[in-house]
């Protein structure tokens, strides 16, 4: 029977040095600050959600209204390109226009000069001729004077 009552003693000491303590009250503690956490992170988890969802369109409607800015800038860019295409061509058909009056004048100037360059040539052959002329008949004036005038000397010389 001692050893009965060894084994029982001894099944008894081993069951309580190794039995659970009773930590219902821990647990439970530990428990409700789980579920506290846990209540907290959903809230914290739902708020930056709703933060996201935000943060989310605000980024769509950031997005659309550059994208309405870009294509804003893009139609008055093409405006302007249209208006300096416009431009362009006016200021070709100007220039053109220009370079045609141009030619036309220089066509008119090398007509006159010309006109004037015959004209000078023409008036100094017809000085060429009159002073030609001109200087024929005072040297057969002046020969028919010293002719005349030999004569009367001849005269005089020959009365004496």
């Amino acid at each position: 029977m001692t050893r009965f009552i060894a084994i029982i003693i001894a099944f008894i000491s081993f069951s309580i040095g190794f039995g659970q303590i009773d930590k219902s009250s821990d647990n439970a503690e530990k428990f409700s600050r789980l579920q506290q956490k846990n209540e907290q992170m959903s809230k914290r988890l739902s708020d930056l959600e709703s933060t996201i969802f935000e943060l989310k369109k605000e980024l769509n409607a950031s997005q659309e209204a550059v994208k309405s800015e870009m294509k804003r800038g893009l139609e008055i860019q093409a405006q302007n390109e249209r208006a300096m295409n416009l431009a362009l061509d006016g200021f070709s058909e100007k220039f053109e226009k220009q370079n045609e009056t141009v030619k036309g004048v220089q066509d008119e100037l090398n007509k006159k000069f010309n006109n004037q360059m015959v004209m000078f040539a023409l008036g100094l052959v017809a000085l060429v001729v009159v002073f030609s002329i001109a200087s024929r008949n005072s040297t057969q004036r002046a020969l028919k004077q010293n002719l005349s005038n030999w004569n009367t000397f001849q005269e005089h010389l020959l009365k004496k």
